[in-house]
């Protein structure tokens, strides 16, 4: 009868296991330390890459180990199946998103505006090493509804509500330049936050007063990375979503129509 206790141990389900075991506690520890230790977004971007594609060649290697020690007769079977399961809890983040990639134009930088778009001013400050450039690039054709609003208020009314619904989403109040009787235009900027990383991503507003009318336009970057998987183009319709449901006489701007 065969003693178990003497089989080889598999080498490649050993290293799987450490291997998934480290790329864990990259993941894990980057989230922490930028979120709540001010780790540089740029380091934590580059030490999650590291993270996922540990946890990646950790998979194939604990796969490869568990066929070895089913064809060999060798041991650290339980490593093997660890290996596996761990790498696939960190991987289990970026699969999710990779639908939405798939999806999604190679896009950072979304405005309402594309010939001129609300520039970024107060913010400039707040870019560190390793953000993207500021100068507005148009990359890809952006939904119809990603136009600006049209609001049949006054231009201090107007910014009034589009402030309030700022502090309502809670995003970092980074600067304003309210209107005033010499000044017809209006900035409000601001910074939302990713919902695990804390990743920033930069918003400015336009509220430009025309008689008794006034029209908004917005801008949503990504700080960091060339796609935003969509991200910014959603901020920018369910921000003028809820200002639409909340008022009956604001609407979208009439798309205007090409020249033939």
């Amino acid at each position: 009868m065969i003693n178990r206790q003497t089989f080889r141990q598999s080498r490649l389900a050993d290293w799987g296991f450490r291997l998934s075991v480290v790329s864990a506690h990259i993941v894990v520890f980057t989230v922490i330390f930028h979120r709540f230790a001010g780790q540089s977004t740029a380091v934590a971007l580059n030490l999650l890459q590291i993270g996922f594609v540990g946890a990646f060649v950790a998979l194939i290697i604990s796969l490869i180990g568990a066929v070895q020690i089913w064809n060999k007769l060798l041991s650290g079977f339980g490593k093997a199946v660890f290996g596996v399961f761990l790498s696939l809890l960190v991987l289990a983040w970026p699969l999710s998103q990779l639908p939405r990639y798939l999806i999604s134009p190679p896009i950072y930088d979304v405005s309402t505006d594309l010939t001129s778009p609300p520039p970024f001013q107060m913010l400039l400050s707040n870019r560190e090493f390793g953000s993207n450039a500021t100068d507005f690039v148009e990359q890809a054709t952006f939904a119809e509804d990603v136009r600006p609003l049209r609001i049949k208020k006054s231009g201090q009314d107007a910014y009034d509500l589009v402030r309030q619904l700022v502090l309502k989403r809670k995003w970092e109040l980074v600067g304003v330049k309210p209107l005033g009787k010499n000044n017809k235009v209006g900035y409000i900027e601001a910074v939302d936050y990713s919902y695990i990383l804390a990743v920033p991503d930069d918003i400015v507003l336009r509220i430009t007063a025309k008689g008794k009318e006034t029209i908004l336009d917005m801008r949503s970057a990504s700080r960091y990375g060339s796609f935003d998987l969509g991200r910014n183009q959603k901020r920018i319709q369910d921000f003028f979503n809820d200002l639409i449901s909340q008022n009956t006489d604001i609407d979208l701007v009439a798309k205007k129509k090409s020249s033939p």
